[in-house]
């Protein structure tokens, strides 16, 4: 009875499939949607707009909403899953303490290294955020560009596309730009890996909340709550 408890548990879940469904134009559509009203406010008040992000969220909530009423298998494709999040969590901790720690010793030698009491709440809310973020670039955009044969084929193109756009979207800020590119390098294959984005998104919530506070000196809560 064990061992065929071990053999279910291991059957290939449908997002191993992925490849072969066509891809999601109208998800594919929000997510060039998405990036063109961001692109348009980012150019003229050259920082994140709170307001998009609400309006973001909301809309990407009701795709959710409706995307797991039409396929109950929905919510684990994309990768919101406990089942394997122990494995999933390993590396993306691994790489949290050793970039942490890069930036720490950064900080202390461009003596930025701080960390005000209310940063707490930051951290805290920020990687709420970081899973919104990688939902779209991982389970929504990696996942439907996966499923055209080229980049099906050729993983490197697909990955390093992937992470370019992503570094792109935040160009307002050259350097959060080369962060994010290089962070996205990493994530992307733990992401084909496990299909996992709890411990992803929570990666880039808490590195994210810490280059603004150490590389970039900028206090994130104070400038969005002053």
């Amino acid at each position: 009875m064990k061992d065929e408890k071990e053999q279910i548990r291991f059957i290939p879940h449908p997002s191993s499939l992925i490849p072969s469904r066509p891809p999601d134009w109208f998800a594919l559509a929000g997510i060039a949607l998405t990036i063109a009203v961001h692109f348009l406010i980012t150019a003229t008040t050259n920082k994140p707009n709170p307001f998009f992000i609400a309006g973001a969220c909301l809309f990407w909530t009701i795709f959710v909403i409706v995307r797991t009423r039409q396929n109950k298998y929905a919510l684990r494709d994309w990768g919101f899953r406990a089942d394997n999040l122990r494995q999933a969590a390993i590396l993306p901790a691994l790489l949290l303490a050793v970039i942490a720690g890069v930036m720490a010793g950064y900080a202390y030698f461009h003596c930025t290294l701080r960390f005000p009491l209310h940063s707490w709440l930051l951290f805290l809310f920020y990687p709420i955020w970081g899973v919104i973020q990688q939902f779209l670039a991982l389970a929504i955009l990696l996942t439907n560009l996966e499923r055209f044969p080229f980049l099906s084929r050729h993983k490197f193109v697909l990955v390093l596309f992937n992470a370019l756009l992503f570094g792109l979207i935040h160009i307002y800020d050259r350097p959060l730009a080369a962060g994010t590119f290089f962070l996205e390098l990493l994530i992307i294959p733990l992401y084909l890996t496990h299909r996992n984005l709890w411990p992803l998104g929570f990666l880039h919530g808490w590195l994210g909340g810490l280059f603004y506070l150490w590389v970039l000196d900028q206090d994130l809560w104070r400038e969005t709550f002053p």
